[in-house]
């Protein structure tokens, strides 16, 4: 089983402006969508197009936190909550014009509760078996200490053949890394390198050396890099798509990663489909995932190459 980590989850609003957001002025919007939001939660709606399930693990407070749960029930997954103590949970808006260009504007949300944070992780203890797989994704509440995902890493790997994937940042993703999780995805912004390909491989091919099992490396409209340790360290263009949000392709890759754990893909068709969901995902509106047809369509059209 898969199971998805989102500590600071969102209801996502997504507008659509025909002429890209225009600061100082009003901006009218000809359609609009709220989602179930939050890296993890994204990960799980687009593992459940694929047909894999996974079970949904979220720490909310708030009017926005009950309305957020209300609308977990339409992914169809099992969904573990736990409640902070104080705040309320956080509305994300994300403003696209017709070129496909995002501009989020993201809540803060809850402050982080040892004790609530606590008891998420022991509930998921108590569940996970060896083979399982484990998304900590996002960034954590306000105030989280800096070794947050390090000591979640830490207490998953101690259940024998649990693999863990991190998508997250700064201190987080830093920390997170000493404790060698299973796969790692980050942007090459977060890991302080340049967005191009020789920096990227180089910085894949390490992190492996240091013990990643997979790395991928998410480029934006650049592409992407992916390494592990039976494949080398390569680089591939992004998809030719129509983008209408590239809200959550990121979160489609590691979903990506995710679903090739859970399946036992090889590490090129790992790669492959990492590039399509990422491709089918900039075709939806807002954090909507997008079909599993347009994903294996572009799966196997998708090439794996250094050019």
């Amino acid at each position: 089983m898969i199971y998805t980590i989102t500590l600071n989850p969102a209801v996502d609003v997504s507008l659509h402006v025909r002429e890209g957001l225009l600061p100082g002025s009003i901006n009218q919007s000809f359609a609009e969508r709220t989602d179930p939001g939050g890296k993890g939660i994204n990960v799980s709606k687009t593992l459940k197009v694929m047909g894999q399930d996974s079970v949904i693990c979220v720490g909310i407070c708030g009017e926005d936190g009950d309305r957020l749960l209300s609308m977990l029930k339409s992914i169809g997954s099992e969904v573990i909550s736990v409640r902070y103590p104080a705040g309320n949970t956080r509305t994300n808006i994300k403003i696209t014009g017709e070129n496909g260009v995002t501009t989020d504007i993201n809540g803060n949300g809850p402050q982080y509760d040892k004790d609530t944070v606590e008891e998420l992780k022991n509930i998921i203890l108590s569940k996970i078996t060896s083979g399982d797989t484990i998304v900590i994704s996002g960034r954590p509440p306000l105030g989280s200490p800096s070794d947050i995902y390090a000591e979640l890493i830490r207490s998953f790997k101690e259940v024998e053949g649990v693999k863990v994937i991190l998508d997250a940042s700064d201190e987080y993703l830093r920390e997170g890394l000493a404790e060698k999780p299973y796969a790692v995805k980050p942007t090459c912004e977060e890991l302080c390198i340049d967005n191009d390909a020789d920096s990227a491989k180089y910085e894949a091919g390490d992190l492996v050396l240091r013990g990643v099992t997979r790395c991928l490396i998410s480029m934006g409209v650049v592409g992407a890099v992916f390494a592990s340790r039976d494949m080398e360290a390569t680089y591939t263009r992004a998809l030719d798509v129509k983008a209408n949000c590239t809200t959550g392709c990121g979160d489609a890759m590691t979903a990506g990663l995710a679903y090739a754990s859970e399946t036992g893909m090889s590490s090129e068709d790992s790669f492959r489909l990492c590039m399509a969901l990422a491709g089918a995902e900039a075709e939806t509106e807002g954090t909507n995932p997008p079909t599993k047809e347009r994903v294996m369509e572009l799966f196997n059209s998708a090439p794996i190459s250094g050019q």
